[in-house]
């Protein structure tokens, strides 16, 4: 059953949510940050000197923010993860074998190393999820899927979900600290061709093909589907306690864009109304009283720049953490500093 509220009536949603964060483990104690990637021109003009990947975190507590360093852009698609329990910066860059791999950056040592070999391109990144695992949605050099990966950062051993299946691809992935296990966004790519071929035809808007939510154990590598939308896209997703934020579209590349959240044990659906438009980079809060995104809102009727803002569930009011003035913000990530 599916059904639609406010912001301001969103506390009996996600009071659960609350109870559940506030019975966690010391792990829950830890504090949290954002890792934020900003491309910028070398020479603050033109692409004539090339382009870096500029790395800030923002610090949740304290509401600091911190460059850490500039790293060279090199892959198809900026992607930088800060992980401060390790002193290291993970990113996407050019291989050695030209495909995009995965690279570390020792922010003491300021030493880099490529981690990775096999790959072609890394579209998401989290490190420092169970047992030293670092997670990835990549695709393997010669393929054409999105995979779940999961990369152990001690022994540089990858597990690849479902690594046979040819048709499965991957658009997400989120990292659940409360129930230490990873959720991905997949549909399938023989479905989304046949509706592409449906459009081109009839010279319609693209429907996407069925989105499923799945929920993946990192030790016994088993899934579970949590939910799954008919054509429906699933553009991102947050999963934080026994809630998963998602933000979804009917047609893709076309708004508008809806926000909902998700039962993760029930697979029960509950639509919400925002003034803001994003389609990437939603984070949930630790303490669920709000959420971060990167887009723009709408505040009486005055249109607000591309950033990065936290969005008070119960007081619906806004705050700017990084705004785009210099570069592009590509993406932000959150984590925790153990």
């Amino acid at each position: 059953m599916k059904r639609t509220i406010l912001p301001n009536q969103f506390i009996a949603v996600v009071i659960t949510l609350l109870l559940f964060i506030a019975g966690c483990g010391p792990e829950e104690e830890a504090h949290e940050y954002l890792s934020i990637t900003n491309t910028e021109y070398v020479n603050g003009t033109d692409t004539d000197d090339g382009m870096i990947m500029r790395v800030y975190t923002y610090d949740i507590q304290t509401k600091a923010l911190t460059k850490l360093s500039d790293l060279p852009y090199t892959s198809q698609y900026p992607l930088t993860v800060a992980s401060l329990a390790n002193d290291t910066i993970y990113y996407s860059g050019v291989g050695k074998d030209k495909g995009d791999e995965l690279f570390s950056y020792d922010i003491q040592a300021q030493k880099t190393q490529q981690l990775s070999t096999g790959l072609f391109a890394i579209n998401s990144i989290i490190p420092d999820t169970v047992d030293h695992t670092l997670v990835m949605a990549a695709v393997k050099k010669g393929e054409r899927p999105v995979k779940v990966i999961f990369f152990d950062q001690k022994t540089q051993e990858m597990n690849i979900l479902n690594d046979y299946d040819s048709d499965t691809t991957t658009w997400d992935i989120s990292y659940n600290p409360e129930t230490r296990k990873t959720y991905a966004i997949q549909y399938s790519e023989e479905e989304q061709y046949i509706h592409m071929e449906q459009s081109n035809k009839a010279q319609t808007p693209l429907v996407p093909p069925n989105h499923t939510i799945i929920e993946i154990d990192p030790i016994s590598m088993q899934t579970r589907k949590v939910i799954e939308l008919h054509e429906e896209q699933i553009l991102t997703l947050s999963a934080r306690a026994d809630q998963i934020m998602i933000a979804t579209a009917k047609h893709i590349n076309k708004y508008p864009i809806e926000y909902s959240m998700v039962n993760i044990r029930t697979g029960e659906r509950t639509k919400m109304s925002f003034p803001i438009k994003a389609s990437s980079e939603l984070r949930l809060s630790k303490d669920g009283r709000g959420f971060y995104f990167l887009g723009e809102y709408v505040d009486a009727n005055i249109k607000h720049e591309r950033g990065i803002y936290y969005y008070d569930l119960k007081t619906q009011e806004f705050e700017e953490v990084f705004l785009q003035k210099e570069g592009f913000i590509n993406n932000f990530t959150k984590t925790i500093a153990k």
